[in-house]
This record gives C-alpha cells, structure tokens and sequence, in this order.
C-alpha cells in the first residue's frame, strides 16, 4: 500500500513538472491581470525560462525582460524568480532581481538597477526647468511589498557625476546618495546630507503612488557658482541660510 502512494505520488509529481515544463509563458502571462498603466509586448519562452520583448509603464519602456523560473523553488512552494533587463546598447532601464513569495508577501531582493536621471527628473515638479545626466543607479537588499507601499526596506540610491542643465548651462552637482527604508508602510528616501550641495531632504512615496517630500538647501562653500543665480526662485533663506525645499 506505502508503495502504491509512493509511486502515485512520483507520478503525480512528475506529471505536474511535465505540464509546467511545456506551459507556455505567453499563455501564464494572459492569465495575469495588470495594471492599467502597464503594457506588455510580445512574450516567448516557458514559464521555465521566458522573455518580453518590451514592458511600458506610462511612459517608461523597459526592454529584454528575461526570467528564469527555479524548479526546487516551485517544488518548495515558494516560487522564485530571477529576472534581467535591458543592456546598455538600448535606451531604458537595465538591472536585474530576484522575486519570491509569489504565492504570500512578495518580496524583491538582490536588485540593481540603473536607470537615465532625467527619466526620474521629467517627473518632478521641480521650480525650474532641468535637464537631468547620468544615471541613478538603485540597489535593494530586501524589499516586502505591504500596505500601501512596503512593509520592509533595506537599500540606497546613488546618483554618481551628478549633473543638471539648467538655462542652457550644464553644472556639475558631484555625488548624491540617499538611504531607502520603509515606515508606516510609505517608501522613505534620506538623501545624505554630506554633499556639494548642502542639500538635506526626505522624501516618502504614499499610498496611490503619491509623492511628497520636504527639506533645505544651504550652499556652502562647495555650492556650484553656476547654481547661486538660481537661488533666487527658492524664496528667500531662514536665518540659517537655509533655502526650504518643499513638494
């Protein structure tokens, strides 16, 4: 009888591996409904190993999403993805991932990603109008997507050769970085404030993909010259010389 289940149970298994292994991705992928402001090109592969040509969130495209579907993640019942994008000779995002939970709390770890300054920078609502260069470069430890945004964040954000084009001059900002973590659920994003800038700032992304975030700008003796002429449409600075920066 012990060897009956068994043998049932090595049939059973096998033959759900067989499905799977023959599943196409596109089929997987029609099954799955998206957000409105996500668009999907063509899909190929299997679940097992698959590949989207173009992925359109709004406005951004990112290209060459290719996964990869673990067979002893699945058996665990604890899917795992990893996932690469993009490469450097086609414009949009580049990085790669890791994703599990699948089934539970979806969790993201081992990210990096780089993506154009200015795809960042095209949306904020800045008080002058900038052209942003070089690229963001995004690195997630462990992220646990929660209500409304996460409920765990361990990563940082760096912003290396810094620069911006602002009334047709292009400036040199040197290096910026900020801390990512998670409170209350928003998505908390402290920049560093040792910078050539003088700029200290916290920003939170909120429930509904609401930004806000408020903080100082107090040039120093590293401020770009270039930038002291912009001053002048942040207001006027506190006794501490301290331009308030508020979105």
């Amino acid at each position: 009888m012990k060897k009956k289940f068994a043998y049932t149970a090595i049939f059973f298994t096998a033959y759900c591996v067989f499905i799977l292994a023959l599943m196409p991705a596109s089929w997987v992928v029609s099954q799955i409904k998206l957000p409105k402001n996500v668009a999907l090109g063509a899909v190929e592969g299997s679940v097992w190993h698959s590949e989207i040509k173009q992925v359109m969130i709004d406005d951004v495209i990112i290209n060459q999403v290719q996964s990869s579907l673990s067979l002893i993640s699945v058996l665990m019942l604890n899917p795992k993805l990893d996932i690469n994008f993009g490469n450097a000779l086609v414009n949009g995002p580049e990085g790669k991932l890791t994703i599990s939970g699948l089934l539970s709390e979806m969790v993201v770890e081992d990210a990096q990603i780089n993506v154009a300054a200015n795809t960042v920078a095209m949306r904020l609502n800045l008080a002058i109008d900038v052209i942003a260069h070089e690229q963001l470069q995004l690195n997630i430890s462990r992220f646990i997507i929660g209500a409304p945004v996460c409920s765990e964040l361990q990563g940082d954000l760096k912003w290396r050769n810094a620069a911006v084009t602002a009334f047709e001059e292009k400036v040199q900002l040197g290096e910026l970085a900020a801390k990512l973590t998670c409170d209350n659920g928003e998505l908390i994003a402290d920049i560093d404030p040792k910078n050539n800038l003088g700029l200290s700032y916290r920003a939170a992304l909120k429930q509904g993909g609401r930004f806000s975030g408020s903080g100082y700008l107090t040039p120093a003796e590293k401020f770009p010259e270039q930038l002291k002429a912009v001053l002048s449409f942040l207001g006027k600075p506190d006794s501490k010389g301290r331009y308030r920066l508020k979105i």
